[in-house]
């Protein structure tokens, strides 16, 4: 799988996690437009969820409204940033924790629904399908949305003229999502590719805003210098523009939703800690 964690610098991940925490989350039209594509395929289903993880849920807006769909269901929002993030929703209707999507920190079986909306990239793709696997229970339902490999194309062809570093990290295919799904014992996933293209004013502020997304460049193998003014012309310059586009830049987002099920014989064979989540009543 591309998306290992060895790959990543922990402390740029938690700078970018940090950063994300600081803004406003209606302000991430990617994550709310992600979180929305969700939501829309869950109300397809015919679920009655008493437990609910949302896992990696940011400032927890997808959270909430999970709880408002469900609203006979517990709601259990975990992300590793915590508080700085949870500030946002001050008076949400989810529990709040804070823990490692790649070790979760509670009991086998316990969750009937888990939400994750772009929260592979930043991490070991197998270690966290391993862990839903384990908290789900028999018959559970996993839905995620993710980014895939042609995910800012743009800026990769644009760098390419510039340097041989790496400048956007390495997305996992859909198919190889799907695989890694059978691998873990999902059964019937069901998935399926959006393109999104996102326009900005100009280059400084596709770079802004990107930054705003959580777009950050967390490789082990990237430059450590600061972008000259040099290598910033000959980005600019290289970075593709499309005649109909009426001078701003484009961006492309290969989004990549998921919908698969815990199998009815599923066992645990994880090493998470276990917690006790209350029943709700």
């Amino acid at each position: 799988m591309k998306n290992d964690l060895s790959y990543l610098e922990e402390s740029a991940v938690q700078q970018a996690t940090q950063r994300a925490a600081d803004l406003d989350p209606a302000d991430n039209v990617l994550a709310r437009h992600t979180g929305k594509e969700l939501l829309d395929r869950l109300s397809l289903l015919t679920l009655a969820p008493r437990i609910i993880l949302d896992l990696g849920c940011g400032a927890g807006v997808e959270a909430d409204l999970l709880a408002q769909c469900y609203p006979g269901a517990m709601v259990v929002g975990l992300d590793a940033c915590g508080a700085p993030l949870f500030k946002h929703v001050p008076c949400r209707s989810f529990l709040a924790t804070v823990g490692d999507a790649g070790l979760l920190p509670y009991q086998d079986g316990v969750f009937d629904l888990v939400a994750s909306n772009l929260l592979l990239p930043w991490c070991d793709v197998d270690k966290v399908l391993g862990e839903v696997a384990r908290v789900l229970r028999p018959g559970g339902a996993l839905v995620f949305a993710t980014l895939g490999p042609d995910t800012l194309c743009e800026a990769n062809v644009a760098w390419d003229h510039v340097d041989t570093f790496a400048h956007v990290h390495d997305f996992t295919d859909m198919h190889d999502l799907g695989d890694a799904l059978i691998q873990h014992g999902f059964v019937e996933p069901v998935m399926d590719v959006q393109m999104l293209g996102l326009t900005f004013s100009d280059i400084r502020g596709l770079v802004r805003d990107l930054r705003a997304l959580g777009g950050t460049n967390a490789l082990t193998t990237r430059r450590r210098t600061l972008t000259g003014k040099d290598r910033w012309q000959a980005f600019a310059s290289a970075y593709p523009h499309r005649p109909t586009d009426g001078g701003r830049v484009r961006t492309t987002f290969e989004l990549v939703y998921a919908i698969a099920w815990a199998s009815s014989s599923s066992t645990s064979n994880g090493s998470g800690i276990h917690v006790s989540i209350p029943q709700p009543s």
